[in-house]
């Protein structure tokens, strides 16, 4: 069984005093659970709240003229330019998030990567990357499967949606600091979502019902389009222990 755990669902099996999952720990360090986290989570979630107004007023562009060679297919091409994210502007995870990183990569837990946007940095690019391996036929496929559930999940008004709706990149004010927090884990939900179905995982392990956030994807009416329109299922931390 493949498991797709959302932030508030991984960091409470893996808080290291935390012995209530110790059975979810075993079951995924065996194998009878395959267990996946979002990518998302560390690129926008792992951003502190008193520091995300400062952090998403600009986007972090890293643009570089490496003037080299590359080969693809047996056929050499002239790199003029590089753009993405500036990694090094990430400030990287808090030390307990890290901590929990650490013992979830330990019992085979992996990260499904998230849709690309170059100007939101990943703390995650550093040295060997905990990205599930897939072949790159199967990575064309998803992106473009990822990138689709993400702009219908917008369409519908929720996730990246609503970090748009409250000024988005370059239009973040310290006064909308409560908004700004919520549009980022909606956001991070959302990222979740579509790198689910994606990747083609059975469960969403989460116990957030969007009741305390408004619209979200993670709402009733949402839940039930995500299930009639792509199969998703849920089930909370308490029922998969």
């Amino acid at each position: 069984m493949r498991v797709t755990f959302d932030s508030n669902a991984w960091e409470k099996i893996f808080a290291p005093r935390d012995e209530k999952w110790i059975a979810i720990r075993e079951a995924l360090l065996r194998g009878r659970i395959f267990g996946f986290i979002s990518e998302a989570a560390f690129r926008i979630e792992a951003i502190r709240k008193k520091e995300r107004s400062a952090y998403f007023a600009q986007s972090a562009m890293d643009v570089q003229f490496p003037f080299d060679t590359v080969v693809r297919d047996g056929v050499p091409y002239l790199r003029i330019m590089l753009i993405g994210p500036d990694n090094n502007l990430h400030p990287g995870l808090p030390d307990a998030q890290a901590e929990k990183l650490s013992l979830a990569l330990d019992t085979g837990i992996r990260v499904l990567r998230g849709v690309t946007w170059l100007g939101l940095p990943s703390p995650l690019n550093n040295g060997a990357r905990p990205i599930f391996e897939e072949d790159k036929g199967n990575q064309n496929e998803r992106e473009q499967c990822q990138i689709a559930v993400m702009e219908r999940i917008e369409a519908r008004g929720v996730g990246k949606a609503i970090f748009d709706a409250i000024g988005g990149w370059q239009a973040v004010k310290s006064e909308n600091e409560k908004a700004l927090s919520k549009s980022c884990a909606e956001w991070a939900d959302a990222e979740l979502v579509a790198a689910h179905i994606a990747y083609g995982n059975d469960i969403i392990c989460t116990d957030d019902h969007g009741r305390a956030s408004g619209l979200s994807i993670f709402d009733m009416a949402n839940r039930n389009w995500l299930s009639s329109e792509y199969g998703v299922r849920f089930i909370t931390l308490e029922n998969l222990g």
